[in-house]
């Protein structure tokens, strides 16, 4: 898959079947909308293309912190493995908030996109206050001669409610994590680089690989069960992670510190991939390091337990 950033004069080199949306987590809605558009592309000898604006609408109009289920980096890997062929993303600025739906079609899709198909969701909306809909784009269509779909909101076969990445965010606040999992149709994944900790994992029995994390991940501050894939070595390895401050040491920033089962800790700048397997328990601060220490190793015993059956499954 090729990213693009939209540049001044930047166009694809043939005509595109394309989709627009934020895709947050690439969950099994959005899957279903990426088959639907590979075989529409496929069938019109079109590249395949999903717009994604950044930041999010959402950051910007209402000047809110947006919890996002999937990085950048992780939602570029699931987009690849789904076989989305471009990414396009485009900056959401105060100009072109202002720019109407017949402007943004006629500009953006058809000069500069050369759209001959386009695929959205059935509640899709768009351009200034919103005011564009599947009804425009079906007029439009037909007066600019290209194709639009709706695509149906896929719904949950268990309990028949509609996926989306807000359900899943819920799900996550929750601690459920095999609702979410389930909704997402395939892991929550992290996606980061190792760096340098303070040692303090060595101090207390545990040394851990430290990743940065955003603040706006969604996934809550707690103790999880891990596997880790290691993607230069193409290696994956099952371990017990924190997500959070250190609150019993006052650390000031958000971080993944992950115990690695088999010792495998000299991996500095190495990007991994970590994924999020079960929730052990909410983040705690403690009185002694000693307590810490006890409780970091009844961690481990419970990862274990766990891990078991996660592997006899």
């Amino acid at each position: 898959m090729q990213i693009h950033r939209w540049q001044s004069g930047w166009s694809p080199s043939q005509a595109v079947a394309l989709t627009i949306g934020n895709f947050d987590g690439v969950h099994l809605g959005h899957q279903a909308m990426l088959y639907q558009l590979q075989q529409a592309a496929l069938a019109r000898n079109l590249d395949s293309m999903l717009m994604s604006f950044f930041p999010h609408p959402k950051m910007v109009l209402q000047q809110a912190r947006f919890t996002t289920i999937t990085t950048l980096p992780d939602r570029a890997f699931w987009l690849d493995y789904y076989r989305l062929q471009h990414w396009l993303l485009l900056a959401f600025t105060p100009s072109l908030r202002k720019v109407s739906a017949r402007e943004f079609v006629l500009d953006y899709l058809l000069k500069r996109l050369n759209v001959r198909y386009l695929l959205v969701g059935d509640d899709f909306r768009f351009g200034y206050k919103g005011l564009g809909d599947i009804e425009l784009l079906q007029k439009m269509a037909q007066a600019f001669g290209f194709e639009v779909q709706a695509h149906e909101s896929v719904r949950y076969a268990d309990n028949g409610r509609r996926v989306s990445s807000s359900i899943i965010r819920q799900a996550l606040f929750d601690h459920d994590l095999a609702l979410a999992q389930a909704y997402l149709g395939h892991a929550l994944t992290f996606t980061g680089r190792v760096r340098h900790g303070d040692k303090r994992g060595r101090a207390l029995g545990a040394p851990t690989l430290n990743l940065h994390v955003p603040e706006n991940w969604c996934l809550p501050d707690g103790v999880y069960v891990v596997k880790v894939n290691i993607l230069a070595q193409n290696e994956s390895v099952w371990g017990v992670a924190n997500v959070g401050k250190t609150l019993t040491f006052a650390g000031k920033h958000r971080k993944l510190e992950v115990f690695l089962f088999g010792g495998r800790y000299q991996l500095y700048e190495q990007r991994l991939q970590v994924e999020i397997k079960h929730f052990i328990r909410k983040m705690r601060q403690f009185d002694t390091q000693e307590a810490l220490q006890a409780q970091i190793q009844q961690d481990i015993i419970d990862a274990r337990a766990v891990i078991a059956r996660l592997s006899a499954n």
